[in-house]
C-alpha cells in the first residue's frame, strides 16, 4: 500500500467526480428490504467494533459507483448494503473508462498531458534507447520516422506526466470510507470490482459479505528492471484505522477468482499492476480478519509500515487474523511488523514448485508467514495444505525479514500442544513447528539477513482469549474454515 497523494490537482479531480456523481441526482433512498443472514460477530482485538447504525433510516442499497461513492461519504452512522458488482472504473455517465481515458479526462482540452503513454514511458527509462534517440539529433536525422528531437522532448515529459494521469485514476477507483461504517454485500452476487476502500483516520468499521476485487494500476511506477514494480491500489487498504473487522469476505485478483500473470511489455518489462490486497499501516490498531477467502495473489497481507514509519506502528497494530482460508496465495499470509498478531486457525493451501529453504526457482509461491521487525506473532491451530513439486516442504511456512534489532527483536509463540490443535501438512502431523520456525530463524542468521537473537521463540507475555470456535483436530479447523469462510450463500 502507498499513501494517496493529497497534492490540489487529485483533490480538484476528485471534487470534480463528486460534483458530476451529485449532477445525477442520485438521492439514495432508505432500504428495508431483505438482508443477509450473516451469524458471526465481532470478536479478537476489533471485538469492539460496532459497525454502522441499523435504524431504517440510515440503512441504504447501492447498485453502481456513483451510489456507492455518495453513500460512503456520508457523515452520520450508516449501513450500506451492496447489491451485484459495482464496477470502481464507472463513469458518471454510465460507461467503464479504460487506461486511456484516464489519459484523456485530465487536464483541458489539448493538454500537453495527454501525450503520455506508458509503453512510451517506459522507453523513457532505457538509457540505450534514449542514447539513439540523441544520437539521430547529433546527426540530424529521423528517429524510427519521427521528428528526433520533437520525441526527445516528449520522452523526457513521460515521468511527469506518469503522476498526473495517475492521480486521476486514483480519483475514479478510490472510494474513502468515513466513521462508523457497515459495507455488507447483499448476497453471494455482492462485488466490489476494480475498487479501493480507503480507510484513513476512520473508526468502527464493518465490511462484510463481499467479493473484493482491487483496481489494476495503469500507470504503476518500476523499481527495478524487470520485475519489481510499486503498483499503487489495495483492496483494502487502512492507514490510522481503528476498530476494524472485515469477515466473510473473498479477496482476489479479478471476478474469476483466476490469477493475473503481470503484463509482459518490451524489452522485457514483466509489469504487475497490482498491490496487496488488505494493506494497513501507521498505527492502524484493533483489527479482526476473519472467515474470508484470500485467492491467488501475489502480496495479500501487509500489516506494518516500513522502517522508517516504526515510531507510529509501536504500541498499535493489534490484529486477530482467524478462520481464514488462503488459496493460492503467493506471500504475506501475512507480512508483519512493528505489532501484535494472532494467526488462529487459518488453512494455508499452495502450490510448491520451489526448492526446500529458499532456493533459486522461479515458481508463484514464497512464503506464508513472514516476521518482520519487532512483531510479536501468536501461532496455532492452523492447517497446511500443500501440491505441486515439494507438497511436503515445510520451510516456506515461515520467512524472517528486516530483524536486525537485538534490543528490540521480534517475538514468536508457537502453540502446538493439547489443548491447541497440533499443526498439520496434507493430513500429516508436523513433527514441531516450533523446530520449522527456529530452522528458518537459523537459515536467516546464517545467510546474513538477521541478525543472532533479532528473533526470539517464547509464549512469555502471551495470552489466549475467546475465539468463535475451539476444535478438537485439525480437520475440524480444514472443515471449519471450509464451510465458514467467505461469502454467505
Amino acid at each position: 500500500m502507498r499513501h494517496a497523494p493529497e497534492d490540489t490537482f487529485d483533490t480538484m479531480i476528485y471534487t470534480l467526480l463528486l460534483l458530476a456523481a451529485a449532477g445525477n441526482a442520485l438521492a439514495l433512498t432508505e432500504y428495508s428490504g431483505p438482508v443477509p443472514k450473516l451469524s458471526h460477530m465481532p470478536f479478537g482485538f476489533a471485538g469492539q467494533a460496532t459497525g454502522g447504525s441499523t435504524n431504517v433510516s440510515a440503512v441504504y442499497v447501492v447498485s453502481n459507483a456513483a451510489e456507492l461513492r455518495e453513500a460512503v461519504a456520508l457523515p452520520y452512522a450508516k449501513t450500506i448494503y451492496v447489491n451485484g458488482t459495482i464496477q470502481g472504473n464507472q463513469l458518471p455517465n454510465g460507461t467503464l473508462a479504460k487506461c486511456q481515458d484516464y489519459i484523456d479526462m485530465t487536464g483541458s482540452p489539448g493538454s500537453a498531458v495527454h501525450g503520455f503513454n506508458f509503453e512510451t514511458y517506459l522507453l523513457s527509462l532505457n538509457a540505450t534507447y534514449v542514447s539513439l534517440v540523441e544520437q539521430a539529433i547529433a546527426d540530424n536525422v529521423p528517429f524510427d520516422g519521427r521528428n528526433a528531437t520533437e520525441y526527445r522532448t516528449l520522452l523526457g515529459h513521460q515521468n511527469g506526466y506518469r503522476p498526473v494521469v495517475a492521480a486521476t485514476q486514483k480519483a475514479q477507483v478510490g472510494f474513502k470510507l468515513t466513521n462508523n461504517t457497515s459495507l455488507v454485500g447483499l448476497d453471494a452476487n455482492a462485488a466490489l470490482n476494480g475498487i479501493n476502500l480507503y480507510l484513513s483516520s476512520v473508526n468502527n468499521i464493518w465490511i462484510r459479505n463481499l467479493k473484493l476485487v482491487p483496481p489494476q494500476d495503469c500507470f504503476p511506477a518500476p523499481e527495478t528492471f524487470p520485475s519489481s514494480w510499486n503498483a499503487l491500489y489495495d483492496a483494502v487498504g487502512l492507514v490510522t484505522a481503528s476498530n476494524v473487522w472485515v469477515d466473510n469476505c473473498e479477496l482476489q485478483d479479478q471476478l474469476s477468482g483466476e490469477y493475473v500473470e503481470p503484463d509482459i511489455i518490451e524489452p522485457g518489462w514483466q509489469v504487475d499492476r497490482f498491490d496487496g490486497l488488505f494493506d494497513c499501516e501507521d498505527g492502524t490498531d484493533n483489527v479482526t480478519f476473519s472467515h474470508n477467502i484470500v485467492r491467488n495473489h501475489h502480496k495479500s497481507l501487509l500489516l506494518g509500515g516500513g522502517t522508517k514509519e516504526a515510531d507510529r506502528d509501536l504500541g498499535k497494530m493489534h490484529f486477530t487474523i482467524f478462520g481464514n482460508y488462503f488459496n493460492g496465495s503467493a506471500s504475506r499470509n501475512p507480512l508483519m511488523r512493528f505489532g501484535s498478531f494472532d494467526i488462529f486457525s487459518n488453512v494455508y493451501k499452495a502450490r510448491n514448485d520451489n526448492p526446500p529453504r529458499f532456493g533459486d526457482a522461479n515458481a508463484v509461491f514464497q512464503y506464508h508467514l513472514g516476521i518482520y521487525n519487532q512483531s510479536r506473532v501468536q501461532v496455532q491451530d492452523n492447517v497446511f495444505l500443500q501440491y505441486g513439486a515439494f507438497p511436503n516442504d515445510t520451510s516456506r511456512i515461515f520467512t524472517v525479514g528486516e530483524a536486525a534489532l537485538l534490543d528490540r527483536p521480534a517475538r514468536v509463540c508457537i502453540r502446538e500442544t493439547p489443548p491447541h490443535v497440533p499443526p498439520t501438512m496434507n493430513g500429516v502431523a508436523i513433527a514441531s513447528l516450533h523446530q520449522v520456525m527456529a530452522d528458518t530463524v537459523d537459515f536467516f542468521v546464517d545467510s546474513g539477513k538477521a541478525v543472532e537473537g533479532a528473533v526470539v521463540l517464547t509464549c512469555d507475555g502471551f495470552q489466549d482469549y475467546e475465539v468463535p470456535k475451539v476444535f478438537e483436530d485439525s480437520e475440524d479447523v480444514l472443515q471449519y474454515v471450509l464451510s465458514e469462510a467467505g461469502q454467505v450463500r
